[in-house]
């Protein structure tokens, strides 16, 4: 069978490399797939995005990757999948792409795997309450002998987990081997009765920061969830709990998050933010009570993510069913990356 036109849009440089290499150009090789690259550098209108996917059948996307409408799909009428390399396709997708009748996939999946594992990893962090006797390096403090029997036992703890996506169903898996005294979730689109058959509770978003000892933000950044943790949610976490947000930064408000952290009544384990690389000057790096790290929560099987979709192709064009669609309803409720903050770098 003769390779379907696939059309990689990463435009050259960092993200195109990190993601065509390894594992995933083994895997075209193996699928007998031509993935032809984009070679087109800097800003690229409607029309020349137009011009570069005219007779293809399938693309893979990724981040920076501009929205499929009806514009930039002007001069193709032979698109039938599209294969997300990254996690939401929310800041991808349109109605006109579902109205086509394309399928879309994301690799979604892999790295929530990876996500879920960073955040069981913080969740024991948290609950061993290691930033409150540890030592990190030569800029530690010195060992506090006695700190450590103020340690819980996750047997003993409560969970709150903010979102049911993907990311969130996977860490609930990993966490249940340590079974947690409770696991509270709040998601719009969980119902109480699927809650309670996954032994789940299903509360809301107050109830969940009230109770919970560590409180996971796992949500999609809507319009309706951007900053909707502000100075009264955060009031109401109990004092030595634990906010863990690998998720999306402008889920929380800084300025409020700040504000309550120096008061040292609980701590934070942070791998996102609003601006990044986050500043040598920002009052997170001088607060005791706070664990950051780089943004890598994802970080492990990058490498992986084109040839799950290209797997995903494979299946579409043996007549296989697709393992990882996504609806325009699912994708709705995904993250949206026209609300993220700017990367500095």
């Amino acid at each position: 069978m003769a390779s379907p036109q696939i059309f990689f849009m990463a435009q050259p440089g960092f993200t195109q490399e990190w993601f065509w290499r390894g594992r995933s150009r083994e895997r075209a090789r193996e699928l007998g797939y031509e993935v032809q690259l984009n070679t087109r550098a800097g800003q690229l209108e409607k029309k020349d995005w137009a011009e570069l996917l005219t007779g293809v059948d399938a693309l893979l996307t990724t981040w920076g990757t501009p929205r499929l409408d009806a514009d930039i799909l002007a001069q193709n009428d032979s698109l039938q999948i599209v294969g997300h390399v990254g996690g939401s396709v929310a800041g991808i997708v349109s109605p006109y792409l579902y109205e086509r009748d394309v399928k879309v996939c994301t690799a979604n999946g892999l790295m929530a795997r990876t996500v879920a594992e960073w955040a069981l990893m913080m969740t024991l962090v948290a609950l061993r309450k290691l930033l409150s006797y540890a030592q990190f390096g030569a800029g530690g403090r010195a060992l506090d002998w006695a700190g450590t029997r103020i340690n819980t036992a996750p047997e003993d703890a409560v969970i709150g987990v903010w979102g049911y996506g993907d990311v969130a169903r996977r860490f609930i898996e990993l966490l249940r081997p340590f079974a947690p005294a409770e696991i509270l979730v709040h998601d719009d689109f969980l119902s109480a009765e699927k809650a309670d058959s996954e032994g789940l509770q299903k509360v809301e978003l107050e109830d969940l920061f009230a109770r919970a000892d560590v409180i996971h933000c796992l949500t999609g950044l809507t319009p309706q969830n951007k900053g909707r943790v502000a100075e009264k949610e955060l009031a109401l976490i109990k004092e030595g709990a634990t906010l863990i947000n690998c998720g999306r930064a402008p889920l929380v408000q800084e300025h409020a998050l700040v504000a309550a952290l120096k008061t040292e009544r609980f701590a934070a384990i942070m791998d996102v933010y609003e601006s990044e690389p986050l500043a040598d000057d920002h009052a997170y790096r001088s607060l005791p009570n706070v664990l950051l790290t780089p943004h890598n929560a994802g970080c492990g099987r990058d490498e992986l993510y084109l040839a799950a979709m290209l797997d995903e192709f494979a299946r579409f064009f043996g007549g296989e069913k697709l393992q990882t669609e996504v609806t325009w309803e699912r994708a709705k409720a995904m993250t949206d990356s026209a609300l993220l903050r700017k990367a500095d770098g």
